[in-house]
């Protein structure tokens, strides 16, 4: 390859000086930014108070209002759930006596207490018939002779609900042992003399 220079003169391409490229010669290419509007700004400076309200808001202690409002709040949930508690254990346990005793609240049992004709253990039906206690003693086989012995008569809210249990004790082994009768955390003793029961007030 050749280059014209001048008239007719002819000069090889390579002999010309190679002129390194400046800063002048390149298009300015930097990457354009617009500039920021007023909304923006707007934003960004809302955004900067918001986060520093919420920072100071969050180092800042409660209030001894926002206190008393938040152990007022504590109190009655812990209260309320004290009210669900006792009134799902009280249906609890009336379910429970409803399976075991039945309505009216009924417990039986046998023993020997001395009254019988035969070998036949007595048989003991104890009832809550509307809040008075009632036990009724069948002999053993000898049901025509059946006694009814007349308990207190019970009073509060749910009181023929109550059941009634009943056991036999004999501490001095006479083989005629006395008749107690558990109503709740009480007991109620019916002496076993000359062949029935006497309630001791």
């Amino acid at each position: 390859m050749s280059t014209h220079i001048g008239g007719n003169r002819i000069i090889p391409r390579s002999i010309l000086r190679h002129r390194p490229i400046t800063a002048q010669d390149t298009p300015d290419i930097s990457p354009w930014i617009a500039p920021r509007s007023r909304t923006t700004q707007h934003i960004l400076t809302h955004t900067s108070q918001t986060s520093e309200t919420r920072t100071r808001q969050s180092v800042e202690p409660y209030s001894p209002t926002s206190l008393a409002m938040l152990v007022g709040s504590g109190m009655g949930i812990v209260l309320m759930l004290i009210l669900i508690a006792q009134t799902a254990l009280g249906w609890v346990s009336v379910t429970l006596d409803d399976w075991r005793y039945g309505r009216p609240r009924t417990y039986q049992t046998s023993a020997y207490v001395g009254h019988e004709q035969t070998k036949q253990p007595s048989h003991f039906i104890a009832l809550n018939n509307a809040g008075r206690i009632e036990v009724i003693e069948l002999p053993g086989n000898d049901a025509s002779h059946a006694r009814i012995f007349l308990g207190p008569q019970l009073s509060g809210l749910n009181a023929n609900l109550i059941p009634v249990t009943l056991e036999f004790v004999d501490p001095h082994h006479t083989h005629t042992p006395d008749m107690l009768v558990h109503i709740q955390q009480s007991s109620i003793l019916f002496r076993n003399i000359d062949g029935t029961f006497e309630l001791q007030q």
